[in-house]
């Protein structure tokens, strides 16, 4: 449960309460239960609140309100935060017993609302639907044929995602009251690695598994390349898909030679966060190099605490190969001789017999360098840290300073395991000595598989086309996933306001400080990745020379690419 259903729920009891005041005009209610109530808002917002203003805001008499709150600070339910050096003024918070208690109380609340209105069968399914205004007051209703084919009974689509909170919400309104058609259980979850391997598995199927899945960008071209993924532009030009509503650089990471084969479901970019508190407390500066991340994280890391400098996906495969890619970006160059002669450049269009590795390169070295030295201020495990546990780390405290992507920081700001809510400061990423601020930009799309039965590729791309709508993706953005790819949807005052993290995302993306040549999106891209994930995590575990690891890496990238070259010019 989230702290905006949090709040939703206290907004949601504190007006149904209002009804029967008013017509029982003697009714003061129960004061801790007010009290509760607005402890708990206080918190989940932010706000610093004394016993007086605690007391003030629950709508007993003043009197009564403070005997309460002196008998649950006596009960353990509230604690007393020192407000000036003197120690003799307080501020109070709830207990973590009471924050605990008051989330159990919340998903009762929640359960209960969600059997009442049908939304849920029973209390084990409380996360199949979210609580809040924008879920019973936006009507986002799904295409008539879809509707007409669950009346019928026909087979429920299945649908495979990444494994993710946007995926999550995604799955949640699938199944929400409003859509009726679906459930939890046709949305297949799975972590990054695994998802690539089971859309190559569902590939070699005779008929898919799965209506519709979300690729990658980095993927596209290999995808594409394999015949995995079916063209969709006879489907757009039927439909109410406005490409025109989506960044231009967003909409082509979706197609191949001047076919579109995905519609971008949603855009996160990568960050580097700091956390605010800990910056300002010792008027330390934010890192805008490489050197300056290394400085600020000695400086500001409390090993013997548990609190280390910098979170960062170094685990083998994946995880450290996207982080070196990343890095290379900062240093102005890619892991392949790409033009760089703008900012967005169409992936299918560098394909040729010109394409070569290039991480035998000074910056390449640089970027070693600077992930050596990461690890020497990160958590002793390190080098098993992949995108969950980066997230994690961060999310509760551990690490001072880290990469993240934008789409994260719905968990940062609104989790209720987070302790770092309001406390983030969310920066451009740091460059190397002659880089630049190069924020690559992420996502996915949604496709309809190749070998997908024909009689069910419309009804796919019906939900594709629910699931891209702007009204879906407002919802989402309205609950905290900074996100949408749609123009219409980032220019809604609503959705703007809705995250810390949106106006930081719209600068960098108008100041053109972010790009996509970072993980080039080539056919060889998932081998590319390999090589990388194996030989940079082989240096930093020291087993060979960083030389030895980029020399390694260059001759089985060229190797890679020659392959594909020899196979095109046997086949012309």
């Amino acid at each position: 449960m989230t702290e905006y259903e949090m709040l939703r729920i206290i907004d949601f009891l504190n007006d149904l309460n209002g009804p029967f005041s008013a017509v029982v005009a003697e009714s003061r209610g129960d004061p801790v239960f007010a009290l509760t109530l607005s402890l708990m808002q206080a918190h989940l917002t932010g706000r610093d609140i004394t016993k007086s203003a605690l007391a003030e805001s629950g709508g007993v008499p003043f009197v009564t309100a403070m005997r309460h709150i002196s008998q649950m600070i006596e009960d353990g339910n509230i604690v007393l935060d020192p407000r000036t050096a003197t120690g003799r003024s307080f501020y109070v918070r709830p207990s973590e017993k009471l924050q605990e208690r008051f989330m159990a109380y919340c998903r009762s609340v929640k359960a209960t609302i969600g059997r009442t209105f049908g939304t849920i069968n029973s209390d084990e399914d409380v996360d199949g639907f979210y609580f809040g205004g924008s879920n019973f007051s936006r009507v986002v209703i799904p295409p008539p044929r879809l509707q007409s084919h669950h009346v019928s009974g026909g087979k429920e689509l299945r649908f495979l995602f990444r494994k993710d909170n946007y995926f999550e919400a995604l799955r949640n309104t699938w199944a929400d009251l409003r859509a009726n058609i679906g459930s939890i259980q046709n949305v297949d979850l799975l972590p990054l690695p695994q998802l690539y391997d089971r859309i190559i598995e569902n590939g070699a199927r005779r008929s898919s598994e799965f209506d519709v899945i979300c690729v990658n960008k980095p993927w596209v071209g290999d995808l594409v390349d394999r015949g995995l993924v079916r063209p969709l532009d006879d489907l757009i030009a039927g439909s109410r898909i406005q490409p025109l509503d989506f960044s231009p650089m967003v909409w082509d990471s979706g197609a191949w030679q001047g076919t579109q084969y995905g519609v971008p479901i949603y855009t996160t970019v990568e960050l580097f966060l700091a956390r605010q508190d800990i910056f300002e407390r010792a008027g330390h500066p934010y890192p805008r190099t490489f050197d300056q991340v290394i400085d600020a994280a000695r400086a500001l890391q409390r090993p013997s605490e548990g609190v280390y400098g910098v979170a960062w996906n170094a685990a083998e495969g994946m995880p450290i190969a996207s982080t070196f890619m990343v890095l290379l970006g900062s240093c102005n160059t890619a892991c392949l001789n790409l033009p760089r002669r703008r900012i967005h450049m169409p992936m299918h269009d560098l394909v040729s017999d010109k394409l070569r590795g290039q991480v035998l390169t000074d910056q390449a070295f640089e970027v070693l360098d600077y992930m050596h030295r990461l690890v020497d201020v990160s958590e002793p495990n390190i080098l098993e840290m992949d995108w969950d546990r980066r997230v994690e780390a961060l999310l509760t405290g551990k690490a001072v300073m880290g990469y993240c992507w934008s789409m994260h920081a719905a968990l940062m700001e609104y989790h209720v395991k987070s302790v770092v809510s309001r406390r983030m400061r969310y920066l451009e990423q740091p460059k190397g000595k002659a880089g630049m601020h190069a924020n690559p930009v992420g996502g996915f799309h949604l496709m309809i598989p190749t070998n997908l039965d024909e009689d069910r590729v419309a009804l796919a791309f019906d939900a594709i086309s629910w699931m891209c709508s702007p009204e879906v993706m407002k919802e989402h953005v309205s609950e905290g996933f900074p996100v949408a790819p749609r123009f219409s949807v980032a220019a809604d005052p609503e959705a703007a306001a809705s995250s810390p993290v949106m106006g930081v995302v719209a600068r960098l993306l108008k100041s053109n400080s972010v790009c996509t040549w970072s993980r080039p999106a080539v056919p060889e891209y998932h081998g590319i990745e390999a090589v990388l994930g194996r030989e940079i995590h082989t240096a930093l575990r020291g087993d060979i020379t960083d030389r030895e690891a980029l020399e390694r890496a260059q001759r089985a990238i060229d190797g890679l690419l020659s392959t594909r070259q020899t196979a095109t010019e046997n086949y012309a």
